[in-house]
C-alpha cells in the first residue's frame, strides 16, 4: 500500500545515455551540499563569455518520497555494500576504532541526516587548524553571509510547535540539574508552510512530525538537497548522473581532468568508462568518499600533497539513553503509510505534541563561557518508526543503572511498562518504556586524530584512530547522559559499543576531515578555496574539493551547515577562476 501523506515529485536525474560524448567543462563528484551549492552555483551565474557545461555524477541513485523503508524488513535491501548492494542508501564504514553513517543517493546524507541547521560559535576558528583567510572571513563579516545564504535555501527554521512537544520538555528538564546549561530550539530544514511549490518550485507536503526524518521522508517536507540546491541546478542546465560512482582522476593530454568512472544502472550490469572534464573537477563525494577517490589517485600517479588522509574527526559524536523515566517522551517515530501509520489506530487521533516532531528539534547547551574544547552540545533523537519495534524488544530486556531503585511504586510502574514494550502492539507501545525514553545525540570537539587509508584488498577507505574513544571528551559527554538520566528517574544505558568492546568503539553521523584545508601543503590538503596542492606545495590548477573531508577540525554542533558556508564561499572562487560572475536566486521564476 502506497504513503498516505506523500507527495509525488518528478525526477531530477537523467539517464546516463544522455550524457554529452565530448565531456564537460565542468564535473562535480558528489550531490551532498558541497556538491549541490556547487552544481547550483556555477548553474546560474552570469557567464559573459558563455556558460560552461556542468554536470554532476552521484554513486547512488535518485530516492523520492515514499521511495524510503518503512518497516523493519524493508532496511536491510537499503544498506549500501559494495558487491550486493551499490546503490543501497545507508552506507556505514565500519571499523574497531569509529563507525560511520553516512546517506548514498541523490542529495547525498541529506537525505537521511537530522536536517540540523545550527551555526558554531564565531570563536571556534580561532583554533590555528583553520587558514587564516577563513578568520579574516569571519571578521569580515563575510562566513555570516554564507550561512545566511545557505539558511535561506535550505528553508531553515524552528519547528513552530517545538516547545510543546514531549522530547523537548523532557530535554529542558534533564539539563536543570547543571547550573548554566543553556536551552534553546534548533532550525531544521523541514518545511512546515502549506502544501504546494516551494521557492524553488518543486512540490513539498507539510510536515505531520512524523519523526522519520533520519530514515528518509516519505511525506516530502524534509528539505532534503533536491528541493533546493539540485533543483536549482537542474533548473539552470546542468546535468544530474546518479549511479555513476568515480573510482579515480587524472590529468589529460589537454590540461583539463579525465574522470574514471563505473555507472551502475539499477537494472543492468556496471558499465566502465573515462568523462573528461574540460576545465574543472570538483570533488564533493563526502570525508570518506573524496578522500578515497584522491588516495586512490595518487596510487595512480596525481602529486598530492601527503596530507591527503589526515585529521579525520567523528565531531565529538556521542550518544546516550535515558530509558524508562518517570516523563512520557514521545519519541517514537510515525510513519507515513496506512499499514503502519500509528496515528490512524488511535482514536482519537492524538495532537500534534503526541507525536515526535523532526528527528531532532532542541538542544542544550554546556560550557558555554568556557574554551571550545570544554564545550558539549546535548540534542533530543527520535526512533524511526523503521526501527521502533526492533529497539523496543531489545530495551524491554536490557540491563543499564536504575538512576531511582529506592521507590517501590515507581519500580512497580517502570517494571509495568517494560512489560508493555515487551508484548506490546499499538496503541499499548504509546504506554510501554520505550515511549517513556530519551535518545541523546552529543557533540563536542574530538582530537580529529584520524586517518583515512586505502584497504589493499578492496581499494575503499578505511578509517584508523587508535584511542579514539579514550579521549576525556567521551567520559565527559557519558557522564552528562547519566545525569539527564538521573534527572528523568530513568535507568541509565550506556553507549553500548562504546562502553562494551575493548576499543571503545565510537559512532559518528558526522564524518569530517581527510582533505583538510590549511595554509599550504606542510598542514593541509588544500587551501582556503578548495583548491588542492600537489607534492610541491602548488595548487593544482581546476582541482578542488568541497565538502565535509575539508574541514580540518571537530566542530561540535552538527556540521552540514558549516560545509554548505564554506562551500558557497568556494564556490565564488571557482566561478571566478572560470570568468563568471556569481549571481544568487531568491527563487525560481
Amino acid at each position: 500500500m502506497g504513503p498516505m501523506h506523500t507527495v509525488h515529485r518528478p525526477r531530477l536525474g537523467k539517464d546516463w545515455s544522455e550524457r554529452r560524448p565530448d565531456g564537460y567543462d565542468v564535473v562535480v563528484i558528489g550531490s551532498g551540499y558541497g556538491g549541490a551549492i556547487h552544481a547550483a552555483r556555477l548553474a546560474t551565474a552570469d557567464w559573459p563569455d558563455g556558460k560552461p557545461s556542468l554536470c554532476v555524477l552521484e554513486r547512488g541513485k535518485e530516492w523520492r518520497p515514499g521511495d524510503f523503508p518503512d518497516r523493519i524488513d524493508e532496511a536491510p535491501a537499503a544498506v549500501h555494500n559494495e558487491l550486493l548492494r551499490p546503490l543501497g542508501l545507508y552506507k556505514f564504514q565500519l571499523g574497531p576504532d569509529i563507525v560511520a553513517m553516512m546517506g548514498s543517493g541523490l542529495g547525498g546524507t541529506s537525505l537521511v541526516n537530522a536536517n540540523v541547521a545550527i551555526q558554531p560559535d564565531p570563536d571556534l576558528f580561532d583554533d590555528p587548524r583553520w587558514p587564516q583567510a577563513i578568520r579574516d572571513a569571519r571578521d569580515a563579516g563575510q562566513l555570516d553571509d554564507y550561512y545566511a545564504r545557505v539558511r535561506l535555501t535550505l528553508g531553515a527554521g524552528p519547528h513552530p510547535e517545538s516547545g510543546s512537544l514531549s522530547k523537548v520538555q523532557a530535554l529542558f528538564r534533564g539539563a536543570r540539574a547543571r547550573p548554566g546549561a543553556e536551552t534553546f530550539l534548533l532550525d531544521v530544514a523541514v518545511n512546515f508552510q502549506p502544501d504546494g511549490p516551494n521557492r524553488w518550485q518543486v512540490p513539498q507536503r507539510k510536515c505531520i512530525n512524523c519523526g522519520d526524518c533520519v530514515t528518509g521522508c516519505n511525506v516530502g517536507a524534509k528539505n532534503t538537497l533536491d528541493t533546493n540546491y539540485l533543483a536549482i541546478a537542474s533548473h539552470g542546465g546542468a546535468d544530474l548522473f546518479p549511479g555513476v560512482e568515480v573510482r579515480h582522476i587524472e590529468k589529460n593530454a589537454a590540461g583539463g581532468w579525465r574522470v574514471l568512472y563505473v555507472h551502475r544502472p539499477e537494472q543492468g550490469p556496471p558499465e566502465q568508462g573515462t568523462l573528461e572534464a574540460r576545465r574543472a573537477v570538483v570533488v564533493s563525494a563526502g570525508s570518506i568518499g573524496s578522500t578515497e577517490i584522491l588516495l586512490r589517485s595518487r596510487d595512480r600517479g596525481l602529486s598530492l600533497s601527503d596530507k591527503v588522509g589526515t585529521r579525520f574527526s567523528g565531531n565529538g559524536d556521542f550518544f546516550g539513553l535515558a530509558f524508562n523515566g518517570d516523563q512520557r517522551t514521545d519519541v517514537l517515530g510515525w510513519g507515513a503509510y496506512p499499514s503502519s501509520d500509528r496515528a490512524r489506530r488511535l482514536q482519537p487521533a492524538p495532537d500534534v505534541t503526541a507525536r515526535p516532531g523532526p528527528s531532532i528539534v532542541a538542544g542544550v547547551r554546556y560550557n558555554r563561557a568556557g574554551a571550545p574544547g570544554a564545550r558539549i552540545l546535548i540534542e533530543d533523537l527520535s526512533f524511526p518508526l523503521t526501527y521502533v519495534d526492533a529497539a523496543r524488544a531489545a530495551f524491554a530486556v536490557i540491563a543499564g543503572r536504575d538512576t531511582d531503585p529506592g521507590n517501590a511504586l515507581d519500580n512497580l510502574q517502570e517494571f509495568g511498562r517494560r512489560l508493555t514494550d515487551f508484548g506490546a502492539v499499538n496503541p499499548a507501545l504509546e504506554r510501554g518504556a520505550l515511549n517513556h525514553t530519551m535518545l541523546y545525540l552529543i557533540m563536542g570537539l574530538d582530537d580529529a586524530g584520524g586517518r583515512i587509508e586505502l584497504d589493499p584488498l578492496t581499494g575503499s577507505g578505511r578509517i584508523r584512530w587508535p584511542a579514539a574513544g579514550a579521549q576525556p571528551l567521551f567520559a565527559r559527554q557519558n557522564s552528562l547522559a547519566l545525569e539527564h538520566a538521573t534527572a528523568l528517574g530513568s535507568t541509565f544505558v550506556e553507549n553500548p559499543l562504546w562502553g562494551f568492546t575493548p576499543f571503545r568503539t565510537l559512532v559518528t553521523a558526522h564524518p569530517l576531515g581527510g582533505c583538510p584545508m590549511g595554509e599550504s601543503d606542510a598542514d593541509g590538503l588544500v587551501n582556503d578555496r578548495g583548491r588542492v596542492f600537489d607534492a610541491g606545495g602548488n595548487p593544482h590548477d581546476g582541482l578542488y574539493v568541497a565538502d565535509g573531508s575539508i574541514i580540518p577540525m571537530a566542530i561540535g554542533v552538527n556540521p552540514f551547515l558549516t560545509i554548505s558556508a564554506i562551500a558557497e564561499r568556494i564556490a565564488e572562487g571557482v566561478i571566478a577562476m572560470l570568468g563568471g560572475v556569481p549571481a544568487v536566486l531568491e527563487r525560481i521564476p
